[in-house]
């Protein structure tokens, strides 16, 4: 599809979205909202709840103290910032400044991003999640700056930005901060294109394991067992990591079950694993594939999508919250799958057009060779 047709294919779906939404705000079936975040942060803006388990229910209640707070207000403005602005910083992030398919790239990952049904979902209330997407969104932004050739004294600038955004995402979630750093730390000293994959996941694998054995993971592992003393249904996974016999297997269910989506306990299961799971494997694989394109941008997301799930894969054990902690493994991979695509059409276009240099230059040679 060329790149007009994947535009008028995102604002057939934009219109497509907000068809939904007004038909549901108008039918006894009501908005796709209400849950329990969505109330509990009401509760807090308004002043009806004092307690505050991250930043995001301070910042609504900020907005409250100088009048600017509404939950039907905040829920349209997260439903822009959804819908539109997410998307297109996405597509933003993916694009490559010299591909020769950029603009379809470019729509293309638009299109992707905004068809994503649970970010879909979270537009719905007032949600941290949306925020906290747009908020890290900024933050890789930041990154895919500090990836290109840049003055020392810049680089330095961009780094203490990108400490600033691992502030304020470990305020809104600890672990999301805390991969942010270690990537931004860390990924100077990893290269996609040159680490074996099979390698690098044998090394986590054993490093997780060695933790484990030290007791390092017992956090981790006492929050995850929560789910299981609250009851949490059908969408508790019952996977509990409760001796070093168990951990490879269980690391391995809870990987596939979580992260790949391979778990389906109800009809809804399934149909996020076709909408979601199946499309982030597919790039997965593709990027994988094709790591020798990879750059140091893609590095970046790499070791920020390595750290972020082993935090949460460890730490959590119901389904229903794995599909809304990986919206930023699964965004990460989008972002990579895109960039590295450009690169190897960029790649194949001046392969083709080295070998055309050649051709013209051998046919010259021989015009201007004297006759026998």
């Amino acid at each position: 599809m060329k790149a007009q047709g994947y535009f008028y294919s995102f604002l057939l779906l934009l219109k497509a979205k907000i068809f939904l939404l007004l038909l549901l705000a108008h039918t006894e079936i009501g908005f796709l909202g209400g849950g329990n975040d969505s109330e509990y942060y009401h509760a807090y803006a308004i002043g009806d709840d004092d307690l505050a388990v991250n930043a995001w229910p301070v910042l609504l209640r900020a907005l409250n103290a100088v009048h600017l707070y509404s939950r039907e207000g905040v829920s349209h403005a997260l439903k822009i910032i959804g819908f539109i602005l997410i998307p297109l910083a996405i597509a933003t992030l993916c694009k490559a400044r010299h591909s020769p398919v950029k603009n379809r790239a470019y729509w293309a990952a638009a299109l992707a991003a905004s068809a994503y049904p649970t970010i879909i979902y979270y537009t719905t209330d007032i949600y941290r999640e949306v925020f906290m997407l747009s908020v890290w969104i900024g933050g890789i932004f930041v990154f895919k700056h500090l990836s290109e050739k840049q003055r020392l004294s810049k680089r330095i600038f961009l780094f203490l930005i990108g400490m600033a955004f691992s502030a304020l995402l470990y305020a809104l979630r600890p672990y999301l901060g805390a991969a942010y750093l270690t990537a931004l730390i860390f990924s100077s000293y990893y290269d996609f294109r040159l680490f074996p994959v099979a390698r690098s996941l044998l090394f986590l694998t054993l490093t997780l394991f060695l933790l484990y054995l030290l007791g390092i993971l017992e956090p981790l592992l006492t929050y995850r067992a929560w789910f299981a003393e609250e009851g949490a249904g059908g969408s508790t996974l019952g996977i509990g990591f409760f001796s070093a016999a168990d951990f490879f297997p269980d690391l391995l269910k809870t990987t596939a079950f979580q992260l790949f989506g391979l778990y389906f306990p109800n009809t809804p299961s399934f149909i996020v694993f076709i909408t979601e799971s199946l499309p982030f494997l597919i790039f997965l694989l593709y990027l994988v594939a094709n790591r020798a394109h990879s750059n140091k941008f893609v590095d970046y997301l790499i070791v920020f999508f390595v750290a972020y799930a082993s935090i949460w894969l460890l730490g959590n054990d119901n389904l229903g919250t794995a599909v809304r902690l990986r919206i930023f493994n699964y965004v990460s991979i989008l972002i990579a799958f895109f960039v590295v695509y450009q690169n190897k059409k960029q790649a194949g276009f001046l392969r083709r057009q080295d070998l055309q240099k050649t051709s013209l230059t051998r046919n010259a040679d021989e015009d201007t060779q004297p006759a026998a």
